[in-house]
């Protein structure tokens, strides 16, 4: 058989260019791309398929070349594929559920597997617009275990079957550098050197209210991590196949949670000598992080942290996680001395309109975020609109509440807000996010102007991606 992996189309409703991130949170960005991210659940996925089944397989990014309706079901309807897997979340299921209808028409003998966020949320309805099979949360193990098995209806995983335990991170291959090359993906907003993406963990035991990842693809707090020995590997293959590569971006959602192997990683980085040739960033919390640990991130050739904060007001932090370690600013400030005097960044992410806020907390929080940049504790910060996605508990405790008003597009908050909260109604969280939205394009000018080089402006470095923003319908993709 042969089997095609995609991506959603590229642009929503409006036309407007998609970040793509559905583990996390994808947005829509205007006509061009801020950022593009590694697709890396599909780059696992179609690494597997091609290691453990007979079948032919390729992986098409929809999503990275702006791919509209018509151009993607003509694109199928020339590869004629036997099997179609799709990753779709929030911001783009309406759009990609009617083109999957439109294609049961055009190739009726088409099985589709639909996997992602939203379908995990929503199995029920993926299967009455079009989808043949649901893969429920993390869905590398049971996609191919479906396919291997000759498309059994009992596989765990695959809805109305439960959930599989989650995968052994060990048992990956590396991800899919064949049809899409890991180099391509090079627009990562924050890096100030030529980074690509690379995870050595997943999971997160933290479970905010709003995080798709742990609340609908993991679906319970967890944190697993790889063998030492083959993230070494990895990285080395990397640095061999992308000769201008800089530095790496471990884009986990909580790549410092495990403090004793944050530390052995640190140690192996420097016994390889890769301290010396690359610069490394990272996601993480900040609770588990020390004085030592942070010397040794240091000397490993950490030079940026990027920490979740979402809010200063511990008593709004409380809201959104049971887990002290999201509310804790005495020792969020601690870490953030131990940065400055390192000499480490730190990168923040905030959100405006979470439940437990009110505009004068989230002012304020914005405030205390441009006072921390003036005094070098805090170097830029991204800023979003808490969105509440299908499968989360803030979805569930915002439609039970009735706080969900219409918006335009299918859960994209990029540019307002989807709920009108009890005393802080959406024309005041819009509010709040453009007074956070002045502030931060005032720090990131700063920075610019104080000789920060962020490499997601830099079009020989990007060339890949600046040039899909010209490509014409039709050419460049197969």
């Amino acid at each position: 058989m042969f089997i095609l992996v995609t991506t959603p189309v590229g642009r929503t409703e409006t036309g407007e260019q998609i970040d793509y991130f559905p583990s996390r949170w994808s947005g829509s960005s205007g006509q061009y791309k801020v950022t593009t991210f590694y697709p890396f659940n599909l780059s696992y996925l179609t690494a597997m398929l091609k290691r453990d089944s007979d079948h032919r397989v390729k992986f098409v990014d929809m999503n990275y070349f702006g791919v509209d309706s018509d151009e993607y079901i003509t694109l199928l309807n020339r590869l004629r594929p036997d099997i179609l897997i799709v990753e779709v979340d929030s911001i783009i299921y309406r759009k990609q559920m009617t083109i999957l209808r439109t294609l049961k028409q055009d190739l009726p003998l088409l099985k589709i597997i639909i996997c992602g966020p939203q379908a995990t949320a929503t199995p029920e309805d993926a299967l009455a617009n079009g989808a043949d099979f649901v893969a429920i949360g993390e869905f590398e193990e049971s996609i191919t275990e479906l396919i291997t098995s000759g498309l059994s209806e009992s596989v765990e995983g695959i809805y109305p079957n439960s959930r599989r335990n989650l995968l052994d991170v060990n048992s990956l291959p590396f991800p899919e550098n064949e049809d899409i090359k890991r180099r391509d993906y090079c627009r990562l907003y924050g890096s100030e050197y030529n980074e690509v993406e690379m995870w050595v963990t997943r999971g997160c035991p933290v479970m905010c209210n709003f995080c798709v990842v742990a609340n609908v693809y993991y679906g319970k707090p967890n944190h697993r991590v790889r063998d030492l020995d083959n993230v070494i590997a990895e990285i080395k293959l990397l640095q061999e196949s992308i000769p201008d590569l800089q530095g790496i971006f471990f884009n986990e959602e909580a790549h410092t949670i495990n403090r004793n192997y944050l530390r052995a990683l640190c140690q192996r980085l420097i016994d390889e000598g890769l301290h010396q040739t690359l610069k490394f960033n990272c996601m993480g919390n900040y609770d588990t992080l020390d004085t030592e640990t942070l010397k040794l991130m240091k000397a490993a050739g950490y030079y940026k942290i990027r920490i979740g904060l979402e809010s200063l007001d511990e008593s709004v932090m409380q809201h959104i996680s049971k887990f002290r370690s999201k509310s804790n600013v005495a020792r969020l400030l601690d870490v953030l001395h131990d940065c400055k005097e390192l000499g480490i960044k730190v990168y923040g992410t905030m959100s405006v309109g979470t439940v437990g806020a009110n505009y004068k907390s989230d002012i304020e929080s914005l405030n205390t975020i441009e006072k921390l940049h003036a005094e070098g504790y805090i170097q830029e910060f991204s800023l979003s609109i808490n969105t509440p996605l299908q499968g989360t508990p803030f979805f569930d405790k915002a439609r039970d509440a009735n706080w969900l008003i219409a918006t335009s597009s299918d859960y994209d908050g990029s540019y307002g807000s989807m709920v009108d909260l009890p005393d802080y109604p959406a024309t005041l969280v819009n509010e709040a996010f453009e007074y956070g939205s002045i502030i931060r394009a005032r720090i990131n000018q700063k920075n610019q102007d104080s000789g920060v080089h962020y490499s997601s402006y830099d079009r020989q470095w990007c060339a890949p991606v600046y040039a899909t923003s010209n490509r014409k319908v039709g050419e460049g993709i197969i």
